[in-house]
């Protein structure tokens, strides 16, 4: 059985078109939980009319305080999610990391455990899924062909994360471009941990993840990216990635994206960001933080070789310009391309 979880919030223009192809699926077996994150929009009342019309396949969760954000809200589905069965004090990381966003385990209206049904929470596999965006038929089929055949190589037991590519479409569902790996000139194939600690290249729209995953994520980070680079790490450093190359859903693009999807790089961008920088320098704090939290909260798992990277890697800011350049390349710190490989040499530290 496959989990979808949607995150909600003021959604009542798309939710219905997504909902509505969660539940086309060519795939069976789909439960459906939207957690509402305090909308003051028609969003609750059209869940109301879903879970009425759907008894069985669809539950929505109304929190009794917002989240914050979608990372937060994902995170703590995911945490509440994991911790179904025992509900102890959620375990939080990282809380000296200065200027990065922070968030803490909040009340919902009842936990995920006083909702959700059995099966729903005893499912093998889970999905995550923006509130506006359009899935395909068969993106859930596709994407469980691909965990399993990724999960057959693995040990039993082992975390595993398989996502897709998307196309990025306008409000009214048009195309801008049919690929989103090739629109942001990013690679499935970068997996490796030091590659993903710099440059995430995993979309939590297009994520499913197995339950072995999903324990991972019972305690929450204090810092980080967005919930999609959380994954991709823990993935990284505890289990294995797939991909399907073929876009699985539209990503759409509209005024209220919490992340819109921007085309990759050129010169005139690369300039434009070194000239006010300072959206990028708060990110790199954040990247920062996330690494810091990922070798407190796991120092127990960790291999000696992944904590002396995590431990070089979370120095970088406070080196000297030539000891960050020969870091960053000794551990392969790199991003995807050499524009972004030295606007990072340039704007880490200063």
């Amino acid at each position: 059985m496959i989990t979808v979880l949607v995150a909600a919030y003021n959604g009542e223009a798309y939710i219905r078109e997504q909902m509505d192809s969660i539940l086309a699926q060519s795939q069976g077996g789909i439960h459906i939980v939207v957690s509402d994150d305090c909308s003051s929009d028609r969003t609750p009342e059209i869940l109301e009319e879903y879970c009425a019309r759907y008894p069985g396949r669809v539950t929505a969760i109304r929190r009794e305080k917002p989240s914050g954000g979608a990372a937060a809200h994902f995170l703590e589905l995911l945490s509440e999610l994991a911790r179904a069965e025992t509900k102890p004090d959620v375990a939080v990381a990282g809380r000296e990391q200065a200027g990065a966003e922070e968030f803490t385990a909040s009340g919902y209206g009842g936990s995920v455990k006083d909702h959700l049904p059995v099966a729903a929470a005893g499912a093998d596999y889970f999905m995550l899924s923006d509130q506006d965006d359009v899935w395909l038929p068969q993106k859930a089929e596709k994407l469980l062909m691909c965990m399993q055949e990724l999960e057959a190589g693995l040990k039993p037991g082992t975390p595993a994360l398989a996502h897709s590519d998307l196309a990025v479409v306008d409000e009214s569902l048009r195309v801008v471009a049919h690929s989103f790996f090739k629109y942001q000139k990013i690679s499935p194939e970068r997996t490796a941990l030091p590659q993903l600690l710099v440059q995430n290249n995993v979309t939590g729209g297009a994520v499913m993840i197995n339950r072995p995953m999903l324990e991972l994520l019972k305690d929450l980070p204090q810092v980080c990216l967005m919930h999609d680079a959380w994954l991709a790490l823990l993935a990284s450093c505890f289990g294995a990635i797939g991909w399907v190359k073929e876009p699985l859903y539209l990503y759409r693009q509209h005024g209220s994206n919490t992340l819109g999807a921007e085309k990759g790089d050129n010169l005139q961008g690369m300039r434009d960001r070194l000239e006010d920088g300072s959206g990028a320098r708060e990110n790199y704090r954040r990247m920062f933080g996330q690494a810091r939290c990922l070798l407190e909260l796991f120092a127990d798992r960790l291999s000696g070789e992944q904590k002396e990277l995590l431990a070089a890697f979370v120095e970088i800011p406070r080196m000297g310009k030539v000891r960050r350049i020969r870091t960053i390349l000794k551990y392969g710190f790199t991003k995807n391309t050499w524009f972004r490989t030295l606007g990072q040499m340039l704007m880490i530290g200063d």
